[in-house]
């Protein structure tokens, strides 16, 4: 497990992906390239989408899948003081950054495959055998974060 710059650091995250899963593919030998599963959100995946744009002469990755969580916009900042129910009418405007992108013709202007799944699709496309990079786009809901949060906190 690698993280970059924290649970909530977004720069270079997508690059940071991409290098990681070029080392860890070594460690599976050259017939057998280790699988590398990044998962980052959508603001993260729009902010450094420029990553997937790899040289035609330099390594690719083999075995590197993307998961973005897509909640169209800044889930995080749901589960901080400024997400509190109480301030819902401005804190999605201010803090939620609502940007509608297409991830799926971001990913087609890299020449990345992509495909949206939903999130009950999820174990079976990671079990999926595929070579190269992918961008796997679950939708999510923003509004129900502190929830599943609070749901975890209480199951641990």
């Amino acid at each position: 497990v690698r993280s970059n710059r924290g649970v909530a650091g977004i720069d270079g995250t997508v690059s940071t992906a991409i290098g990681a899963a070029l080392a860890h593919e070594r460690e599976g030998g050259p017939d057998t390239p280790a699988r590398t599963v990044a998962l980052i959100g959508d603001l993260t995946f729009v902010h450094d989408s420029s990553g997937l744009l790899i040289g035609p002469t330099e390594p690719t990755p083999r075995r590197l899948t993307i998961v973005v969580s897509n909640d169209n916009g800044g889930g995080i900042f749901e589960l901080l003081e400024q997400g509190d129910p109480r301030f819902s009418d401005v804190s999605s405007r201010v803090f939620g950054t609502p940007h509608d992108v297409d991830v799926g013709a971001l990913c087609r202007a890299y020449h990345v495959e992509s495909r949206q799944i939903e999130v009950g699709e999820l174990a079976a496309a990671l079990d999926e055998p595929g070579a190269g990079m992918r961008v796997l786009e679950v939708k999510a809901d923003r509004s129900s974060l502190r929830q599943l949060h609070a749901a975890i906190k209480a199951a641990l």
